[in-house]
C-alpha cells in the first residue's frame, strides 16, 4: 500500500501526521475502540464500529466553501497511528482553517503529546496561510476544553446540535488569531474575524 507523503512532523519524539487512505481506515478503527473515553466525552456512548469510515466520509455541508480538507493520521517513531486530524482550508472565508477533528490516543493524554503535535500541526497551518484557526469543542468535556484554552483559543459562540438519537449537544465554537497579534489588538483580530465568518457571531441564528 503506497503512503500520502508527510504532512507536519514535531521537532522532538518523533511524532508525524500524513493524510490517510482508504484501506487504513480499519487501522483507524482500532484506536477509536482503544480510546473510549473520547466518544463518551463527545457523544455520551461508546464506539459503536464505524466512526473511523464516518470521519473519513465527514466533509463540509455542501453550503459551506472552502479550499481543501486533509485528513491525516498521528503517528509515532515507530510508524504506530495514536490519533487522528481533520483540518479544512479556507474555510467560509479566506485565511480561516478549520480543526474538524484532533483525537490523540487515550494512553497517551496527559503526557504533552498532544500540545506537542497541535503546535507542530499549528506551525503547517501558519505557514500554508492560516490566519485564524477555528474549532468546536464539546461544552462539558472539561479535558478538551482546558487543553484548547491553554492553546490560546478564545470563545466566539455556542450553538446546539441535534443528535441523531434526540440528544442535544452544545458546542462552543472556538477561534485563535495568528500568534503574532499583541493583546491591544486580539478584540479587532476577532471582529475582522466575526466579520469574515457571520455565522459565528454570537446572535447568529444559523447553526
Amino acid at each position: 500500500m503506497q503512503q500520502e507523503p508527510l504532512i507536519f512532523a514535531t521537532a522532538g519524539a518523533g511524532y508525524y501526521g500524513r493524510e490517510l487512505v482508504a484501506e487504513e481506515v480499519p487501522r483507524l478503527q482500532e484506536v477509536f475502540d482503544a480510546s473510549p473515553e473520547y466518544f463518551l466525552a463527545m457523544n455520551g456512548r461508546l464506539p459503536q464500529g464505524h466512526e473511523a469510515q464516518g470521519e473519513f466520509d465527514d466533509y463540509p455541508p455542501a453550503h459551506l466553501p472552502y479550499a481543501r480538507r486533509w485528513f491525516a493520521g498521528l503517528f509515532d517513531e515507530h510508524h504506530e497511528m495514536i490519533g487522528v486530524v481533520a483540518v479544512v482550508s479556507d474555510f467560509c472565508a479566506t485565511d480561516v482553517w478549520y480543526v474538524a477533528l484532533f483525537m490523540i490516543a487515550t494512553r497517551l493524554q496527559g503526557k504533552g503529546v498532544a500540545r506537542e503535535i497541535y503546535e507542530a500541526l499549528e506551525e503547517w497551518m501558519r505557514e500554508s496561510g492560516a490566519r485564524w484557526i477555528r474549532l468546536g469543542v464539546v461544552q462539558g468535556n472539561e479535558r478538551a476544553e482546558r487543553f484548547w484554552t491553554r492553546q490560546g483559543f478564545h470563545e466566539v459562540r455556542v450553538r446546539h446540535a441535534t443528535e441523531p438519537d434526540g440528544r442535544t449537544t452544545t458546542i462552543r465554537v472556538m477561534v485563535k488569531p495568528r500568534n503574532e497579534v499583541r493583546e491591544m489588538e486580539f478584540a479587532l483580530e476577532i471582529e475582522e474575524y466575526l466579520t469574515r465568518v457571520s455565522r459565528d457571531r454570537p446572535e447568529s441564528e444559523l447553526p
